[in-house]
């Protein structure tokens, strides 16, 4: 991270130096080193571009996920109807008196 940090200072002070001696000494009869307005019409161009992909991006990555749909469930197997029982014999009343 050091060596990211260290390039981009040196890139932004020689920008920087650059864009002093252009301006500090301007003669009628001297030539820029930079066309300013060629770098400033790009860096523009870019800028939005870049805005356009990124604000595009973000739309995509925050759109709801549509919701999958159900997977048909098979009908269930009809039922099969019991098998006739015969009633089971009842048991005696509790009112009624033991046989003796």
């Amino acid at each position: 991270m050091p060596y990211l940090s260290g390039v981009l200072t040196g890139v932004l002070l020689t920008i920087l130096v650059v864009f002093l001696i252009d301006h500090l000494g301007d003669h009628p009869d001297s030539q820029d080193i930079v066309r300013w307005g060629v770098v400033a019409e790009k860096v523009g161009a870019g800028a939005k571009q870049v805005g356009e992909e990124v604000r595009e991006g973000v739309h995509e990555a925050t759109e709801p996920e549509p919701s999958p749909e159900p997977a048909p469930t098979p009908e269930p197997a009809p039922m099969p109807e019991p098998d006739p029982v015969t009633p089971a014999s009842t048991p005696p009343a509790a009112t009624e008196a033991p046989a003796q």
